[in-house]
């Protein structure tokens, strides 16, 4: 009797709970981790997963930037952040899984499905591919003193202005147990794309310094503009 009065008891505290977990997420991030991730939902199987995602760091930090110091010279930006890339997808991939099996920590804030979550669905992409497409931009193109604000204010779009906008979207779901990491990851992810396009920011705020004449060079990224 006392064994079911308890079981009723923290039953009803729960129930009464603000921040109870949300059962629909809950399926879905076990169907993530069967269909993505290959792996099943249980303790010892998300334990021998997180495992396997951390020791892939070590290799990616020194086998990556060591390919392109093989190849090309030098690591350069595209190299080291490829490496930061992959870093950071084997440690997201790691704390997703950790806190697969712990649904206290997931938001309690029921998905909406409408076009608020469709801005926040692209958050991921747009701090993984934004700064990708934004450094092709800035760089596939000779710098010129008509095109280079345009080129530079595209890239502050797809780096900055983008992963701002998705995360913005997700804010409502920083809720719970887990709000203080849901946010803490928010910040961080988004701070990486932010980081990579600072500079060009800066740049496209200050302006180009005129060096001699007619030759003009951009601060902090240091590009030199040339005469159309």
């Amino acid at each position: 009797m006392r064994r079911e009065f308890d079981r009723s008891l923290c039953h009803r505290s729960m129930s009464n709970s603000p921040y109870q977990p949300n059962p629909e997420a809950h399926k879905i991030a076990n169907a993530i981790a069967r269909g993505f991730f290959k792996t099943e939902s249980d303790p010892e199987s998300v334990r021998r997963a997180v495992r396997a995602w951390l020791l892939a760091i070590p290799p990616v930090v020194i086998f990556l930037p060591l390919a392109f110091y093989l190849r090309f010279g030098t690591v350069g930006p595209l190299g080291w952040g490829l490496t930061i890339f992959f870093v950071v997808y084997c440690l997201l991939s790691a704390i997703g899984l950790h806190f697969l099996v712990r649904p206290k920590y997931h938001t309690p804030v029921e998905i909406k499905n409408d076009w608020i979550d469709r801005i926040g669905a692209f958050w991921l992409v747009s701090c993984a591919f934004g700064p990708f497409f934004g450094w092709i931009l800035a760089s596939a193109f000779s710098l010129t003193t008509f095109n280079w604000w345009w080129l530079y204010l595209g890239r502050v779009i797809l780096c900055i202005g983008v992963p701002l906008l998705t995360s913005f979207a997700l804010l409502r779901y920083v809720r719970g147990h887990g709000a203080p990491l849901m946010l803490g990851l928010l910040i961080g992810v988004t701070a990486l794309p932010v980081w990579s396009a600072w500079g060009t920011l800066l740049d496209l705020r200050s302006g180009p310094l005129r060096l001699e004449q007619n030759v003009w060079v951009l601060p902090r990224t240091q590009r030199v503009l040339q005469d159309p």
